[in-house]
């Protein structure tokens, strides 16, 4: 009697979107790592906005959503929303910072064209000041974090997770 056997291979390779997903976190991993400079933190920027709009799509995917939405996962799902809206209210604060201490560098400008010295360094010391408040709020922020969850994740939410701290670690 002849035997038959089925037998089913996995694919090799993850899904493409989860390489074209790997390799925008590459290059964004790839940015932190770099010495600051304006085109640095410009592909720093741009690979953010690519990595969210791939983690955008990524939670579009039915698979994703399925196993999203079943109730063991819940929690991870409620902590990574919850740490979202933290990484949000942060940027908001970054963002009302960098207009401060755009307004400091502007009155230090004014004040050196008219040559008061005095105007000058009452202004660095202002600028001194907003600069570290803002470096104080960043780090608060950054080390504030939730406890993590034990046991396994769902792919998708360990993403979400390594993409935050990538951003958060670019941000410092």
């Amino acid at each position: 009697m002849a035997r038959h056997t089925r037998s089913f291979s996995l694919p090799t390779r993850s899904h493409p979107f989860l390489q074209n997903f790997e390799e925008e976190l590459n290059r964004l991993r790839a940015c932190v790592g770099s010495s600051l400079t304006y085109e640095i933190i410009l592909d720093a920027l741009k690979a953010v906005g690519h990595v969210y709009e791939s983690i955008n799509e990524l939670l579009s995917m039915s698979s994703n959503l399925n196993g999203l939405s079943q109730m063991q996962h819940r929690r991870w799902v409620e902590q990574e929303l919850e740490e979202s809206v933290k990484l949000l209210d942060m940027c908001s604060k970054s963002r009302d910072n960098l207009d401060t201490i755009r307004y400091h560098v502007q009155d230090l400008k004014l004040a050196n064209r008219r040559g008061d010295l005095e105007a000058i360094k009452s202004k660095l010391r202002d600028y001194n000041l907003i600069v570290k408040k803002a470096n104080r709020d960043v780090k608060i922020q950054v080390f504030n974090k939730n406890e993590s969850l034990e046991g396994e994740s769902l792919e998708v939410v360990s993403l979400l997770l390594e993409t935050r701290e990538i951003t958060i670690s670019g941000i410092l």
